[in-house]
């Protein structure tokens, strides 16, 4: 589903936001609004923690890193020459 475009007001809102934050911490706006997009993540990851609603890192399978069947020594893309 797609989010709505926002009002003209509340595009102003979200600057002023970002414009106050980056004068307060000393960043450009571009760093500011990352800056703020981390926090807000970080405070959403901590609310699901507190709450049991964690996300679990998916298992790391050993076979992720191996190809798929023996690489062969004489194989064409191997060949330096």
């Amino acid at each position: 589903m797609k989010k709505a475009k926002p009002t003209r007001a509340e595009q102003l809102r979200r600057h002023r936001e970002i414009f106050e934050y980056a004068l307060a911490h000393g960043l450009t706006l571009k760093a500011a609004e990352f800056a703020m997009l981390r926090e807000a993540r970080a405070a959403r990851l901590a609310r699901m923690n507190r709450c049991g609603r964690a996300i679990a890192p998916a298992p790391a399978t050993p076979l992720a890193d191996r190809p798929l069947r023996p690489i062969p020594p004489n194989a064409p893309w191997m060949m330096t020459e």
